[in-house]
């Protein structure tokens, strides 16, 4: 009835990287940035950045000078981007509705995006080189940028753009195409909303733009909690749900870290990027693989009970994978166009684990562990 139980080191695949970096009202807006005083100390580091061949306003890609505004700074993906940026000599500002006076960046601005006037007076006073926009998830958003932001490379965080229906193997960039019509009325959900903001700026003339397409980004502090769904069902022993149809094909799952590094790579303009999509995830990594895989890093067995998908109760799974999506990315052009490489399962978990057994969470859906349990009980044919 069940899967078999965790052991060996042979299913986890991907490279073994580097280190990697690990709202409210509307207040007035600051009228400039305010420094960090506690800048993090530095710890292992990769080899320096590539320097770019041209001149950015006079000074070169990756040295001191480069001033990059970050939209959603300071959160999960943000902070990892900042990191990266950081390391590379970026002059970083975070921007967030809240304001923040620590974190992961040189100094901070509070404003609120949806606001293109505000948006429009932050750019101007500000004048980016770089303006990643791990924020925006509707096409009027999108438009305002590029009506505004006059610098050298615009960075969408997208998502998981792919058709909802597509075949059993992974995405590849241009699987996914913009789409035909007017664009619809706002608000749009997360993934359509995500599609009419790529849909716009492949509509664009002028913008310098880039596109880095995550799929579920998982990592130590990660708001949502679904990787804490997984950790709480190993720690209790019992059979875990999985969909039969999809638990050991490839996923789409990334790291934190390996999502920063990706937005850090792509604002090198030696890179030709512009007007191009990329795809980051691990490789290879199925769900079989990260449930196996936090067994071995916790020294627990984990019993897997595959379930038809439509019978998974909400929850159970958060990590899918839905059967009727693409399996997992493609990271062909990534690799060949940023010099893009996945960590390791392991080193991601080793995180993730240190966090989980510091901060206890604990997922919403794990309220319904008893009836999982019920489920994985009964006999199938």
């Amino acid at each position: 009835m069940f899967g078999r139980a965790a052991r060996g080191g042979d299913r986890l695949r991907g490279l073994r990287q580097r280190d990697r970096g690990g709202q409210g009202g509307r207040p007035p807006l600051r009228g400039r940035p305010q420094p960090d005083d506690r800048r993090p100390r530095p710890g292992r580091r990769r080899p320096p950045p590539r320097l770019a061949g041209g001149r950015l306003r006079g000074r070169a890609v990756g040295a001191a000078g480069v001033k990059a505004l970050v939209l959603g700074g300071p959160g999960f993906i943000g902070t990892a981007t900042c990191k990266e940026l950081m390391r590379r000599g970026v002059e970083t500002i975070a921007a967030s509705r809240t304001p923040h006076p620590y974190g992961t960046f040189t100094s901070h601005l509070a404003f609120d995006r949806t606001d293109e006037a505000e948006l429009a007076r932050v750019l101007a006073e500000v004048e980016p080189d770089l303006l990643v926009d791990h924020a925006a998830y509707q096409p009027s958003q999108v438009e305002a940028v590029i009506r505004h932001f006059k610098g050298e490379r615009y960075l969408f965080t997208s998502t998981g753009v792919y058709p909802d229906l597509f075949e059993d193997r992974p995405a590849r960039e241009e699987d996914f195409k913009p789409l035909d019509g007017e664009v619809p009325a706002e608000p749009l959900e997360y993934r359509e909303g995500k599609r009419w903001c790529e849909t716009v700026l492949a509509r664009s003339r002028d913008l310098p733009w880039t596109v880095i397409r995550p799929p579920a980004v998982l990592g130590a502090a990660d708001h949502t909690l679904r990787i804490a769904a997984y950790l709480q069902r190993v720690e209790d022993g019992g059979p875990l749900l999985v969909p039969a149809e999809s638990y050991r094909r490839q996923a789409g799952l990334a790291w934190v870290r390996d999502v920063g590094y990706a937005h850090a790579l792509a604002t090198d303009l030696a890179k030709p990027t512009a007007g191009r999509a990329y795809n980051v995830a691990f490789d290879g990594v199925s769900l079989e693989d990260l449930l196996l895989g936090i067994g071995r890093a916790t020294g627990r067995e984990v019993r897997l009970a595959p379930v038809p998908f439509a019978e998974l109760p909400p929850d159970a799974s958060p990590y899918g994978p839905d059967p009727r999506r693409s399996a997992g990315y493609d990271l062909s052009r990534s690799r060949r166009e940023l010099g893009f490489e996945p960590s390791a399962l392991e080193d991601c978990l080793a995180e993730v684990l240190a966090w989980y057994r510091a901060a206890r969470p604990s997922h919403p859906g794990y309220a319904g562990r008893a009836r999982e349990l019920e489920l994985a009980g009964k006999p199938r044919q």
